[in-house]
């Protein structure tokens, strides 16, 4: 059995699952107002948007009437995470390290971040400290 594919979604379709994940299971109408807040884009796109969306087998549509209702057929983590995948795999040959570290080096993190990135690490040290002592 072959892994599946993650599902690759594009910044512009990004916006659009950004307002089901906010109001699932919305009409069409209601996820256009949504995207409106912050895209001046036309109904007609966002309508593209959606159609391309369930098409990847993101969104599932449900049909009432003439009326069209919409839901994430994905989470927002498995997203991030394949998104994250995608940069990490274009821009640093697949190194998670590397662009960690770029990250850490190139973006204004606060102390409180700081502490948090810290903890983090720690938990995932002493994680894999674990597994190597279930292995001996």
């Amino acid at each position: 059995m072959s892994k599946k594919e993650p599902i690759q979604v594009t910044d512009a379709e990004w916006d659009v699952m950004d307002a089901i994940w906010t109001e699932p299971g919305q009409a069409a109408g209601r996820i256009i107002e949504l995207v409106q807040l912050n895209r001046d884009w036309n109904h007609r796109t966002i309508r593209t948007l959606l159609r391309r969306l369930v098409e990847k087998g993101a969104v599932e549509v449900e049909v009432d009437g003439t009326k069209h209702f919409y839901r994430a057929a994905i989470d927002r983590d498995s997203c991030v995470r394949s998104a994250a995948q995608s940069l990490s795999q274009r821009f640093f040959s697949g190194s998670v390290r590397s662009l960690l570290l770029h990250l850490v080096e190139h973006q204004d993190l606060s102390a409180e971040e700081i502490d948090e990135l810290r903890t983090h690490l720690d938990a995932k040290q002493r994680s894999l400290s674990k597994k190597r002592k279930g292995k001996s």
